[in-house]
């Protein structure tokens, strides 16, 4: 999965021929609603992506046309295989639309990506290390036969199971149903573990209607899991382990003399400062279940947001209404000074005696 870089998919091609690519649903929604700044359409990309049958992606497609003939057009150049999950080959059991696994990994390591290559990747190996440690751990002690991440998936499918009505269709086998419910209709075929809403066939868990069909037979929804997404797998993959690696002072010494680091040559000037540009469809997304909310000045004289009552060119709403005077600090003491008239004549010995005393009692704030 990829955020359609131009270099990248000719590279894929060449190394990677007969890999399944898919592009990210997000980078093709920012595009699109940096394009069409119509609010009816804002989610289609989003409807149309999530459409696991092909007749419901065409019907998707339709009520876009006869919105936005242009917003239509350019979802259609691109290949609908790599970004509707109607399209998603059955292979990878996987229906993600975003490749939020690589953003979250990306973030993971952007303390390390900044150090020289030889320090990048000792630190990412051992990140790695201890993350996998830390699921080894979690995992010693769970004893149920799907992993728990899809365990919890399958519980929350349970129940709404039964609001469908599973028939049995008279099979031999006694494994083919037809699932209603008012007047929907869907075949679930459990030898071949399909069904007509084609979730099943693109995540490898058993979907709504196969889980009511199950129920139907007083079988474990478990049992019609595909192994990849069961414990089994898991303790496969976290089967090896990674090797450590002794420090500098450890290691062999060679009759090859040591390579020398090359030549930094620093440009001329300040270095620039590389600071992250924000997308402009960043507003507009959703952070959870919250908005993301920016502070808003208030004048105290109108009322009115946007701005100060220094600035404000409104009459007040108050007409008693004052500025506020500036409080003193605190600590600080103003000392006012003698003011000693002027006498045209030369001050005498006397005079010059009175004006000393003043100000050294003054100073000492006596």
């Amino acid at each position: 999965m990829s955020d359609q870089q131009k270099g990248l998919l000719p590279a894929l091609k060449e190394v990677m021929p007969n890999a399944h690519h898919r592009n990210c649903v997000m980078h093709i929604w920012k595009n699109f609603i940096n394009r069409f700044k119509d609010l009816y359409i804002r989610e289609v990309v989003w409807d149309c992506a999530r459409c696991t049958t092909i007749p419901e992606f065409k019907e998707q497609m339709e009520k876009l046309k006869g919105i936005n003939q242009g917003a239509c057009e350019y979802l259609s150049k691109f290949e609908p295989a790599t970004w509707v999950k109607a399209y998603f080959s059955h292979g990878p059991k996987v229906d993600n639309l975003t490749n939020n696994m690589c953003e979250v990994f990306n973030s993971k390591i952007v303390s390390y990506r900044s150090k020289p290559i030889l320090t990048m990747c000792e630190e990412i190996r051992c990140y790695l290390m201890r993350r996998m440690v830390k699921h080894k751990e979690l995992l010693s002690d769970y004893t149920g036969k799907l992993a728990p991440v899809q365990q919890k998936r399958m519980e929350r499918l349970i129940r709404p199971s039964n609001k469908w009505r599973a028939d049995w269709t008279g099979d031999d086998a006694r494994k083919r149903f037809e699932v209603t419910r008012k007047a929907t209709k869907v075949d679930v075929d459990l030898i071949r573990q399909t069904c007509s809403c084609n979730k099943w066939q693109l995540t490898g868990m058993s979907c709504i209607h196969a889980i009511a069909a199950i129920r139907k037979r007083h079988d474990h929804p478990e049992d019609y899991v595909h192994p990849w997404l069961c414990m089994e797998s898991i303790h496969k993959t976290y089967a090896h382990c990674i090797q450590p690696v002794p420090s500098e002072e450890f290691w062999t010494r060679t009759e090859y003399t040591r390579p020398d680091p090359p030549i930094i040559k620093r440009p001329i000037g300040r270095p620039k400062v590389h600071n992250r540009q924000k997308d402009p469809a960043e507003p507009m997304m959703q952070q959870g279940d919250k908005l993301k909310r920016s502070f808003k000045v208030t004048c105290s004289k109108c009322g009115s947001t946007g701005h100060n009552y220094k600035t404000c060119k409104g009459a007040p709403s108050n007409p008693n209404w004052k500025p506020k005077a500036k409080k003193p600090k605190k600590g600080s003491t103003s000392q006012s000074l003698a003011v000693i008239p002027l006498s045209q004549s030369a001050p005498n010995d006397s005079e010059y005696i009175i004006c000393l005393g003043v100000y050294v009692f003054d100073y000492f704030n006596i």
